[in-house]
């Protein structure tokens, strides 16, 4: 059986990058690696019902590092090629360590010694590598149909599309460390218009998993929903409301928590969470995990899953807050050793950058309130189902002010869709606002999120 990552990533490339470290030490480098990404992607794209597009692109590059010891510490220096069936590495590897040359000393910088083995199932998935375009096509028809099926309201269909990718990664350096990893996926994606008289509105939804066997029904059937949700919106007078976030907003929102916990910008004041190790930070109710070894279950297909950071520490899961308190940044190697603090092997890297913190598989865990418990607990409140803007919130003092939509709670029920909202006020204020947690825990890619119940928030209506 052929070994799919030496589809990507055969022995004579291995041995000629294992070569350019060999190079770049007799140059005098302390340390030297080589970070080489390669994938395949495939797509076909249909509107309102004739094929649009149908493309396949294939991407794949190499980064070096060379290291060089300092008076006070190393230097590093970065080159990168695109170019990978060149005869030898070695001239990359010796501009990196002309580079090196160049950049401040940095005493914080470490690496890793090998460790682990990858013990964890298969991400690659061969029948994706096996869809044929006729295929491909078919399912985008097909999530198009479902869309119309589940609404008569469905106006018009933007783009309905199927997509499909494969590749493989691996960081070698001199002290051993090799980490292969071969992956797949697939997703499914609409956007569409719903119409109702004169009023129009836009929504997409889309899934994404390792293997082929989505549900285009549920995702067609899911954007129409949205669509329909938004139709004839009325304006909501300002004031305090008791919120439920849509399990969306929820994972944009603790996204961006997770984002301030990235040591980095901890060590250089850029983060509303500095210094605020083992304090409460966030409702007792909140618990968030970060796990890079996360089994794949039905529901749950843990893309994020890798045995390695991009540093070559074997992936582990770290809760980021337990109970409201918080328990650790994301670091790197570089970070934890500046911090004096453990590794949580978050590191993650592209071919033509440095390792930076990441996540892998992010997510709360769940409570035990069904969405329409919630609902009927905040009365006459609001439910969130779309926030625009929360890139703007400020890192340091947690303030924002973004724009929202979503449907009014009346009684306990989902009443008429509201928009042109003004969602205003501090992360902090939101995060210790939280009195439910629902049940619904549903994936996004590599996050997830929840309904969460947040109460006395300050909503502006246009």
């Amino acid at each position: 059986m052929t070994d799919p990552f030496r589809t990507f990533i055969p022995e004579s490339l291995e041995a000629r990058l294992q070569d350019g470290i060999r190079h770049a030490l007799k140059l005098g480098a302390e340390g030297a690696e080589a970070f080489v990404s390669v994938s395949r992607g495939r797509k076909a794209k249909v509107q309102n019902g004739a094929l649009e597009d149908l493309t396949t692109s294939k991407r794949g590059g190499l980064g070096v590092r060379v290291i060089r010891a300092g008076g006070q510490g190393f230097r590093t220096g970065l080159a990168t090629t695109t170019d990978l069936a060149a005869a030898d590495f070695r001239q990359l590897f010796a501009q990196a360590w002309e580079l090196s040359a160049l950049g401040d000393e940095d005493p914080w910088l470490r690496q890793a010694n090998p460790e682990g083995t990858d013990d964890l199932p298969s991400r690659f998935d061969g029948t994706v590598e096996a869809l044929t375009p006729e295929q491909r096509i078919a399912w985008a028809m097909e999530l198009e149909a479902e869309a119309r099926k589940a609404s008569s309201k469905v106006a018009a269909v933007r783009e309905s599309a199927w997509s499909d990718g494969s590749g493989a990664s691996l960081l070698l350096t001199q002290k051993g460390v090799r980490t292969p990893d071969a992956w797949s996926s697939c997703s499914a994606a609409i956007e569409l218009a719903v119409a109702d008289g004169d009023e129009r509105q836009a929504a997409w939804h889309w899934d994404v998993a390792r293997r082929p066997g989505l549900d285009l029904s549920a995702i067609g059937a899911e954007a129409a929903l949205k669509g329909e949700r938004k139709l004839h919106p009325q304006r909501l007078p300002a004031g305090k409301y008791p919120v439920v976030l849509h399990p969306e907003v929820a994972v944009d929102l603790l996204g961006i928590v997770a984002g301030m916990l990235d040591a980095e910008s901890v060590i250089k004041g850029r983060s509303l969470f500095a210094g605020k190790l083992g304090e409460p930070i966030a409702s007792p109710l909140l618990t968030l995990v970060d796990d890079g070894r996360l089994a794949e279950a039905p529901g749950r297909p843990a893309l994020g899953t890798e045995p390695w950071d991009a540093e070559g520490l074997p992936t582990r899961r770290n809760i980021l807050i337990e109970s409201g308190t918080l328990r650790t940044y994301l670091h790197t190697l570089k970070t934890a050793a500046e911090l004096g603090q453990a590794p949580t092997a978050s590191a993650g890297r592209g071919f033509g950058s440095q390792p930076g913190a990441t996540t892998f598989n992010l997510f709360p865990l769940a409570g035990d309130t069904t969405p329409e418990a919630l609902y009927r607990m905040a009365g006459n409140g609001v439910l969130i189902t779309e926030i625009m803007g929360l890139h703007t919130v400020d890192p340091v003092s947690g303030d924002l002010s973004v724009g929202a939509s979503g449907l009014r709670i009346r009684d306990g029920v989902l009443a008429e869709p509201v928009d042109k909202l003004t969602f205003a006020g501090n992360l902090r204020d939101f995060l210790t606002r939280i009195v439910a947690l629902g049940s619904d825990l549903r994936w996004y890619g590599g996050s997830a999120g929840l309904s969460l119940l947040l109460e006395d928030i300050a909503l502006g209506g246009a």
